[in-house]
């Protein structure tokens, strides 16, 4: 029993040590609540505006409405995040997400939903997610010591990537028990409800730095110190500018899983379109989830280097297996893979921002890489969805495609010598 108690406290406290601080515990929580919902919605709306318009594009359209919010609004929120209290951001955030998640649900149910209702509402539902994360990722680093940073990152990016297995999982269970695809808009707002809940007991307070002065040209300048600092690090910018390759290239598929589900899969009712797309993603998320927690417990430098090199070229190649795979067993199986390699990434990659930056302009600068990387993730939602609705590219074709792109810009980025130094070393000490 000894032994036992010691090996469980050796890996509890390498892998989990950020959950044993109650404040960073709260945070989590109430993330995995709202970004599971926030999950569950996008293959929701996918899935009902599917079987509204029988449009690939318009299933595009609805996701790039869901993230582009996040190109107007994260630069706005990351300023907030350094001005106000993040907390309060937060709850804020949380409210908006809850209502017009109930909105859609009622309108689903009485039968007065159109695909314009689903676009328009899921703008604002976009729009406060985006101001839910640059609040999130400058209040998180508030509730625990520094040494345990990237412990916490990562295990924050379990929230992140494992809600893709979250959400759409609890999508698959209550259609399993009801058959009922609209009571998936309620589970969702009951999740917003949960996150609400425990983010009322967060009593952290959590602020930037932002210079002197309340009109229009100090709010600009302060939310130019983000972009300034991202633009002129070159760390940093090599960071995001890869991020966004990877974000544009490989992980702006979600507009493509209802319809590689219904022509290749061959699920082809509204709800199983809906479980068709819902079983990938819980392949994606579950892949991701077990790959967040692994990086958790790492704490070399020079492997987190290595690791994020690796996950980077494996994100270009795990796309060709979901395109070539010709049953739903073997493309839950590629779609897992994705998780594992985008997932960790994207992990990683977030982890290695923070370690860089001040926790004064935290909010700005997490705001300007969401706004960064969301932007891309919107736009090329779009883009595929509309290339699979109105050219002879299939889904899988430019899936793979997308792939092998982002595989040929890895091997561009080994001629930038910041991305180099990354690889071999990882975040430097200073």
């Amino acid at each position: 029993m000894t032994a036992f108690y010691q090996v469980t406290h050796r890996l509890t406290s390498r892998y989990f040590a950020a959950l044993g601080y109650t404040e960073y515990r709260k945070l989590w929580t109430a993330t995995v609540c709202s970004q599971s919902s926030a999950w569950a919605l996008i293959v929701a709306r996918m899935a009902l505006v599917l079987q509204l318009t029988d449009s690939p594009t318009w299933t595009g359209a609805v996701t790039f409405a869901a993230m582009i919010p996040a190109v107007f609004m994260s630069p706005i929120a990351g300023y907030l995040a350094d001005r106000f209290d993040r907390r309060s951001i937060l709850l804020g955030a949380y409210s908006v997400n809850l209502s017009f998640s109930l909105l859609l649900a009622i309108l689903v149910v009485t039968g007065t939903v159109n695909q314009w209702h689903v676009l328009i509402l899921a703008v604002f539902d976009g729009s406060a997610r985006s101001s839910q994360m640059p609040a999130a990722q400058a209040l998180l680093p508030n509730t625990l010591p520094q040494k345990h940073l990237f412990n916490a990152v990562s295990l924050y990016g379990v929230t992140q990537h494992g809600s893709r297995f979250v959400g759409p999982f609890l999508i698959l269970v209550v259609l399993w028990i009801t058959g009922r695809a609209e009571l998936v808009l309620f589970l969702c707002t009951g999740l917003y409800g949960i996150g609400l809940v425990v983010l009322l007991r967060i009593r952290t307070a959590s602020t930037g730095l932002t210079g002197a002065g309340t009109g229009l040209p100090a709010i600009m300048g302060n939310m130019a110190q983000g972009l300034r600092y991202t633009y002129h690090n070159p760390l940093v910018l090599s960071l995001v500018l890869l991020a966004v390759a990877h974000c544009a290239m490989t992980m702006s598929f979600e507009s493509l899983l209802p319809v590689l589900s219904r022509d290749k899969l061959g699920m082809v009712s509204g709800a199983g379109t809906l479980g068709g797309a819902s079983y990938l993603m819980v392949g994606y998320g579950a892949g991701a989830l077990v790959t967040a927690l692994a990086l958790a417990g790492v704490r070399s430098e020079p492997a987190r280097g290595k690791i994020f090199l690796w996950l980077a070229v494996l994100s270009g190649i795990t796309p060709l297996a979901l395109a070539l795979s010709t049953n739903l067993p073997l493309a839950i199986l590629a779609a897992a893979g994705m998780g594992v390699s985008q997932g960790g990434f994207m992990t990683i990659s977030s982890a290695m921002l923070q370690a860089v930056a001040p926790d004064g302009i935290r909010g700005r600068l997490m705001g300007v890489y969401n706004w960064h990387i969301l932007g891309f993730m919107a736009s090329f939602n779009l883009v595929n969805g509309t290339l699979a609705d109105v050219t002879l590219l299939t889904a899988p074709v430019i899936l793979g495609g997308g792939g092998l792109a982002f595989v040929i810009v890895m091997g561009f980025s080994l001629g930038r010598s910041p991305l180099r130094r990354l690889y071999a070393q990882g975040v430097p000490a200073t």
